[in-house]
């Protein structure tokens, strides 16, 4: 054969090794998320970085709980409706409890009871603190569920009282 064609060859062979091997010799070190909060007064949203919650894998019967926090800024005055996203919760907790903490006021939310309640904030930065204790139901739903919503808190009218 020829000696320029076998060292062709074997060169693209060591290259392509290469190659294969160097995408197999590394690892991510870190990931980056944020959220850049606005210091501007006129923002009327509420500005929140969630928290996540993650389970991994569940299995019948399992219980648990984990705790989180984050901080929450207010626009203005007014009730405010938090409220626990049952839809991503049937069909495969028989129990889950969300104990939020928010200001002055801690309230507890259940699936298929007290899963919403109306508070009455007024405008400012707030640390939110959030535990969840959860047992999974004897037969759950096989499903996979991934950055769900599950607290929401949305605004409901200005300058009212609420059942804080």
């Amino acid at each position: 054969m020829n000696k320029p064609l076998l060292l062709g060859l074997s060169l693209a062979i060591l290259a392509i090794s290469g190659l294969v091997i160097a995408a197999q010799m590394y690892g991510t070190l870190a990931t980056i998320s944020y959220n850049v909060i606005s210091n501007n007064s006129s923002n009327q949203q509420i500005q929140v970085i969630p928290i996540d919650f993650n389970l991994g894998n569940i299995t019948a019967g399992q219980s648990g709980s984990l705790n989180g926090s984050t901080t929450v800024y207010i626009p203005s005055n007014g009730t405010y409706d938090l409220e626990l996203k049952e839809d991503v919760l049937d069909n495969v907790f028989s129990q889950f409890i969300a104990t939020i903490t928010i200001g002055n006021h801690t309230i507890t939310l259940q699936l298929h009871e007290n899963n919403d309640y109306k508070i009455y904030l007024t405008a400012g930065k707030y640390t939110v603190t959030v535990k969840i204790t959860y047992t999974v139901s004897q037969n759950p739903e096989a499903k996979s569920v991934s950055n769900a919503p599950l607290l929401v808190l949305k605004y409901e009218e200005e300058n009212s009282e609420g059942n804080s």
